[in-house]
């Protein structure tokens, strides 16, 4: 059996390691709050990113004239801040009912530049977009889109706006 002063040797060592333990979850606690969490920093930038370009009045429209029959889109995009922002739009219209897929892209350009052979944006040349400079006053994106060959009607719109980098900052479907 133990002698008394033993069991008050190690009830005092058992009570320092406690304390010990809890100084350092204490410790941690603390350290934990006062550093910036990584992922809630990228998630307020993606969620900033995602906001900084606001978009108002899409209207889009077929018109039939004496050059052929056309989709004509209408809209207005600026920043959500005070903040110049350079960037670049691309409108991509499609329908992806019939086969092969149809659509049409503006600024027009070659396939690869801003939008695959299956019409999807990838944004590896945003430059080759419509270049603009937003800032916290309306800017208007007027595209226009003769209809296909094959008669076929475009049913969506695409509207991507891109930083430099190739980043989207604004990325909306509309249907027509």
């Amino acid at each position: 059996m133990a002698a008394p002063s033993d069991l008050r040797r190690r009830d005092r060592a058992a009570a320092v390691v406690l304390v010990l333990l809890l100084l350092a979850v204490g410790a941690a606690l603390l350290l934990r709050q006062s550093l910036p969490d990584a992922t809630d920093h990228h998630e307020r930038d993606m969620r900033a990113q995602r906001d900084a370009v606001l978009f108002d009045r899409f209207s889009a429209r077929r018109e039939h004239s004496d050059d052929g029959d056309r989709l004509s889109v209408s809209l207005r995009v600026r920043t959500s801040a005070s903040v110049s922002l350079p960037c670049f739009a691309f409108v991509v219209a499609r329908n992806d009912v019939v086969t092969p897929k149809e659509w049409a892209i503006w600024p027009p350009q070659a396939t690869g530049a801003a939008i695959t052979a299956s019409g999807h944006f990838h944004g590896s040349t945003p430059t080759s977009g419509y270049a603009m400079t937003l800032t916290d006053a309306w800017e208007r994106i007027n595209a226009t889109f003769p209809t296909p060959p094959s008669g076929v009607l475009f049913d969506t719109v695409l509207v991507y706006v891109v930083d430099p980098a190739g980043r989207i900052l604004l990325a909306r479907p509309f249907r027509v």
